[in-house]
C-alpha cells in the first residue's frame, strides 16, 4: 500500500519514468522502520524542549514564585501547639481473674486444665469505656471547673484537642492491648495543657471509685438470682434426655440408627437369598410331582444321586431281560409272568422311594417358607423401629442443644461471679495514675511542639510541580502551534521525499558575475528553422561554497536523480502559503542549474504577486501575461540574467484580471511546449497553492512540482490542503524542500 497516495497523485503525462521514480521515493518515505519512528519521536521531544524552553522556564519561574510566596506566607502564620498526657492503669495486674476463668472452664468433663489458654484476660470493654470517658456526663462537670480559669473553653473545643487511647504493643506481628489508658491534650498554651490534664486525671480517678462501688454489688445480686434458675433448667434438660433414652432403649439415637440400618440391610440381603431358594425348591417340587404322576419314578430317583443307583440298575436289567425273553416266550408263559411280577415289585419299590424323595423336598419347602415368614416379621419390626428413630433423634438433638446453651450460660455466670467476687475482695480498688500529667519535652527540658514547619519540603515540591506544569505548558504551546519545526516532521507529515534542507540566510547575494573568458552575448535571435534561437555563452566560473549554495546544489542533484534516464525538463515550484520562500528557491535553483551549464528559463508564473524580477533586478514591463494575451515575440519578453549567461528569465508582466483564464489557455500550453524544446530546464514560480488554482494548472502541465515548506511558519493543515488540491489536478509531486532551517547539521537526504 502506498501511503503517499493519500496526499498526491503521480501523473505520467509528460514523463512516465519520472513519475515512477517519484512514486518509489514516496514509498521509501512511508516504509520507515519502527526504530526510525521511535528515534523521530525522541528527536521531536528534544526539539520541543529546545524550542519551547523559554515558555517552560517562564511558566516554571512564575508558578514557583507564586507558590513560594504563598508557602512562605502561610509558614509565617503557623502557630505552634504543644501536647501533654497522663496514663491510667484501669485493671489490676494480679492474675486472680485469669486463674478463676481457667478453673471454671476446667470443670467441663474431658477438658484438661493444663491446656486451657485464654487469649484476652481483660475484664473491661475498652472501646465502650473510652466513649464513656468522652461523654458529656463526665466532661461537662470538668468543663465547668476549667471555666473558672479559662472562661472561653467550651465542651466542643475541649473534645477537638482531647483524645483517649488504649496503650498497645506488637507481639508476633499482631497488636496486643495493655491495661493502660493514655489521655492526651493539645493546645497553644502549655499552662492550660497542664491545668486541663490535672483536672481530667482527678475526674477520672473519682469516676472509677464511684463506678466500681455502684456496679459490682448489683451485678453479684443479679448473678445470684439467675444461678438457681439456670441450674434448674440444666437439671430438667438432663432428666428429659435420660427419660428419652430409657423409653426408646437407646443411648445415642444417631449411633443406634446407624447400627439398626446396618442390621436391616443384612436382613434384607438374607431374605432375598431365602426367597431365591424358596422359588427354586417350589419349582423342583412341582417337577417331581409331575414326574411321579407320569410314572417316572426312576427319573425321580436318578436325581437323588448314588443312593438309588442299585435299584435303578435292577429296573434297567429287568427291562433288558424282559426285552430279550419276550422274543423267546409268549406273553402268557410262566417265565414272562415271573419277570413281570418281579418288575412290578421293583416298580412299587421305586414308587415308594420316589414318594419319600418328594416328601423330603416338601419338608425343605416348608422350612424355607417358615424362614421367610420369620425374616419378614423381623424386618417389619426393624422398619417400625427405624421409622421412630428420626423423631427420637430430633427430640434428643433439641434437648442436647438446649442443654449446651444452658450449660454455657451457667458457666459464663459463674465466671462473671468469680471475677466480681475477686474485685469485691480487693476492696473495690480504683484506677491508678501511673504517669502524672506532663508535657512532652526533649533531653534539654525544652517543650516539643506538635506542629512542624515543612517550608523547605513544600518549596521543593512546589518547584517540581511548577517545572512539570511548565513542561506541560511548553508541549501545549507546541500542539497549539501547528507548524513544521524540523525536516523530519515535514517528511513524516507529507510522506514525500525530502529533496533539500535549505538553511536560513539573512541576505542572499544578488550578484554573482562570472569571469568570462570566451564568447559573448546571450541574446535571442531568429532563425529560419525555428521561431526562437538561443545562443549559448561560453563562460568559466570560480568554485565557491557555502551551506546555502551546497543546499541548492544538493536539491538540483536530487531532482536530476529522480529520473536519470529521461532528465527533468520542466519544473513548477510552489508553496502552500505566501511567504514560504518559493520564489527565492526558484531563483537560486535556476542559478544553480545555470552555473552547472544547463540552459535554464525561469518563468514567473505568479500573475498575482510576482517577485522574480525584484529578486533579479530586472524590469517587468512585459512578460508572461503579454506573451499569452498578445502575439508579441518571445525575443522581446525573455531577458538574460545579469548574473548567469545560461539563465534566462520570463517575468510575469502586467497583472491580468483573470490569471486562471490565461494559465489554462491553449496558448499557455503551446508556450510551455516551446520552452521545453529550447531550454534544458524550465522552472515556473507559481502562486500559493491554498485557495488558488494557478499552481495546480501549471503543475499538471509540467514534469512535476517541488513543494517548498517553510520551517516554523507553514501550517500543517495548509500543506495538507495543498497536497489534496494537487492530487485532484493529477499533478506529479516530486518532493519537498525544507526552507529556512536554523542551525541544521546536514545529513543524507532520502530521495
Amino acid at each position: 500500500m502506498d501511503t503517499g497516495q493519500d496526499f498526491h497523485t503521480f501523473s505520467s503525462k509528460h514523463n512516465p519514468k519520472l513519475a515512477q521514480s517519484s512514486l518509489s521515493g514516496a514509498v521509501y518515505a512511508t516504509n520507515t522502520p519502527e526504530s526510525d519512528e521511535q528515534s523521530l519521536d525522541l528527536a521531536w521531544v528534544f526539539g520541543v524542549l529546545r524550542r519551547r524552553a523559554l515558555v517552560m522556564v517562564g511558566v516554571t519561574i512564575a508558578l514557583t514564585v507564586a507558590a513560594g510566596t504563598v508557602i512562605v506566607s502561610l509558614s509565617r502564620q503557623t502557630v505552634y501547639e504543644f501536647e501533654g498526657s497522663f496514663r491510667l492503669l484501669v485493671e489490676p495486674l494480679t492474675a486472680e481473674g485469669l486463674l478463676a476463668r481457667q478453673y471454671l472452664l476446667s470443670q467441663t468433663p474431658g477438658v484438661d486444665v493444663q491446656r486451657i489458654r485464654i487469649e484476652d484476660n481483660s475484664l473491661l470493654d475498652y472501646e465502650t469505656q473510652i466513649r464513656v470517658l468522652r461523654s458529656p456526663k463526665l466532661m461537662i462537670p470538668v468543663v465547668k471547673q476549667l471555666k473558672s480559669q479559662y472562661p472561653k473553653l467550651e465542651y466542643n473545643s475541649l473534645l477537638s484537642n482531647f483524645s483517649i487511647n488504649r496503650v498497645s504493643y506488637e507481639q508476633d506481628g499482631k497488636k496486643q492491648g495493655t491495661k493502660l489508658l493514655q489521655v492526651n491534650y493539645r493546645d497553644e498554651n502549655p499552662k492550660k495543657i497542664q491545668f486541663v490534664l490535672e483536672q481530667l486525671a482527678k475526674a477520672y480517678l473519682e469516676y472509677s471509685r464511684q463506678e466500681r462501688i455502684a456496679t459490682l454489688r448489683p451485678g453479684l445480686e443479679f448473678i445470684d438470682q439467675q444461678l438457681p434458675i439456670l441450674r434448674g433448667e440444666v437439671d430438667n434438660l438432663q432428666q428429659q434426655m435420660e427419660q428419652l433414652r430409657q423409653q426408646y432403649n437407646v443411648l445415642n439415637p444417631e449411633r443406634s440408627g446407624n447400627t439398626l440400618h446396618e442390621y436391616a440391610v443384612g436382613l434384607e440381603r438374607e431374605r432375598v437369598g431365602v426367597q431365591a431358594q424358596l422359588a427354586e425348591t417350589r419349582m423342583a417340587y412341582a417337577n417331581l410331582i409331575n414326574q411321579l404322576r407320569d410314572g417316572e419314578a426312576a427319573a425321580i430317583l436318578a436325581n437323588e444321586g448314588k443312593a438309588y443307583e442299585a435299584l435303578i440298575g435292577q429296573l434297567q436289567r429287568q427291562d433288558t431281560e424282559m426285552a430279550i425273553k419276550s422274543s423267546l416266550y409268549l406273553e402268557e408263559s410262566e417265565p414272562m409272568k415271573v419277570m413281570r411280577e418281579k418288575k412290578e415289585s421293583l416298580m412299587n419299590l421305586a414308587q415308594e422311594e420316589a414318594q419319600n424323595a418328594i416328601e423330603r423336598v416338601a419338608g425343605r419347602l416348608r422350612e424355607l417358607e417358615a424362614r421367610d415368614r420369620s425374616l419378614a416379621q423381623a424386618q417389619a419390626a426393624l422398619d417400625a423401629k427405624l421409622s421412630e428413630l428420626p423423631v427420637v433423634a430430633r427430640q434428643y438433638a433439641d434437648l442436647e442443644r438446649e442443654l449446651q446453651v444452658a450449660t454455657d450460660s451457667l458457666k459464663e455466670l459463674l465466671t462473671k461471679k468469680q471475677a466480681l467476687e475477686i474485685d469485691t475482695a480487693q476492696q473495690e480498688i480504683p484506677w491508678q495514675l501511673i504517669e502524672p500529667p506532663s508535657l512532652r519535652r526533649d533531653a534539654n527540658g525544652n517543650l516539643i511542639p506538635t506542629t512542624f514547619k515543612q517550608t523547605k519540603r513544600q518549596l521543593l515540591l512546589a518547584g517540581i510541580l511548577s517545572f512539570l506544569v511548565g513542561v506541560g505548558a511548553g508541549f501545549l504551546v507546541e500542539v497549539l502551534i501547528t507548524v513544521f519545526h524540523s525536516p523530519e516532521e515535514i517528511k513524516g507529515g507529507t510522506k514525500l521525499p525530502l529533496l533539500a534542507v535549505i538553511p536560513f540566510a539573512k541576505e542572499l547575494k544578488k550578484s554573482r558575475k562570472p569571469r568570462k573568458t570566451l564568447g559573448s552575448g546571450g541574446a535571442w535571435s531568429s532563425d529560419r528553422g525555428s521561431n526562437l534561437l538561443l545562443a549559448r555563452a561560453t563562460t568559466t566560473q570560480t568554485y565557491t561554497s557555502s551551506p546555502l549554495l551546497e543546499a541548492f546544489r544538493s536539491l538540483y542533484t536530487n531532482l536530476r536523480l529522480l529520473s536519470y534516464e529521461k532528465p527533468l525538463h520542466s519544473l513548477a515550484i510552489g508553496a502552500a502559503e505566501a511567504g514560504d520562500g518559493k520564489s527565492t528557491v526558484a531563483v537560486n535553483l535556476a542559478q544553480t542549474a545555470a552555473a552547472i551549464g544547463q540552459r535554464v528559463l525561469l518563468v514567473d508564473a505568479d500573475l498575482r504577486c510576482p517577485k522574480i524580477h525584484e529578486k533579479l533586478g530586472l524590469a517587468n514591463l512585459r512578460g508572461l501575461s503579454d506573451t499569452i494575451a498578445t502575439d508579441i515575440s518571445l525575443n522581446e519578453v525573455i531577458q538574460q540574467s545579469p548574473v548567469d549567461d545560461n539563465l534566462f528569465v520570463l517575468t510575469a508582466g502586467p497583472l491580468p484580471n483573470d490569471p486562471i483564464k490565461l494559465l489554462s489557455s491553449r496558448k499557455m500550453q503551446c508556450l510551455m511546449e516551446q520552452f521545453q524544446d529550447f531550454f534544458d530546464l524550465v522552472i515556473y514560480d507559481t502562486p500559493p497553492l491554498v485557495g488558488l488554482a494557478d499552481a495546480n494548472i501549471l503543475a499538471a502541465q509540467s514534469d512535476g512540482m517541488l513543494l517548498v515548506v517553510a520551517l516554523a511558519q507553514t501550517d500543517r493543515n495548509a500543506v495538507k490542503k495543498a497536497l489534496e488540491g494537487l492530487k485532484i489536478s493529477g499533478a506529479t509531486i516530486l518532493g519537498v524542500a525544507a526552507n529556512g532551517i536554523r542551525g541544521y547539521t546536514p545529513s543524507t537526504v532520502n530521495t
